[in-house]
């Protein structure tokens, strides 16, 4: 799969800080989603797994035009 596919481009890929944070109960007491280690990680709505925004699968769908899907921008939801 090209880069355009990887799941930071996908439409089911969330990896806003506030997000995160609001969708992983307890995350803020061990520190923040915001954190630098955290990089460009994320969650699949789709799948329901946090993950790299580097994965792929077979489920990629574009996301919407205007839609950001939070890739290194940290759009939310």
């Amino acid at each position: 799969m090209s880069a355009a596919q990887r799941c930071g481009a996908c439409r089911h890929f969330r990896n806003d800080p506030a997000y995160l944070e609001a969708a992983i109960p307890g995350l803020s007491s061990l520190s923040s989603a915001a954190a630098s280690v955290r990089a460009d990680d994320g969650l699949c709505l789709r799948h329901d797994r946090y993950l790299g925004s580097d994965a792929v699968c077979a489920a990629f769908a574009a996301a919407h035009a205007g839609q950001s899907n939070g890739t290194a921008h940290h759009a939310s939801r």
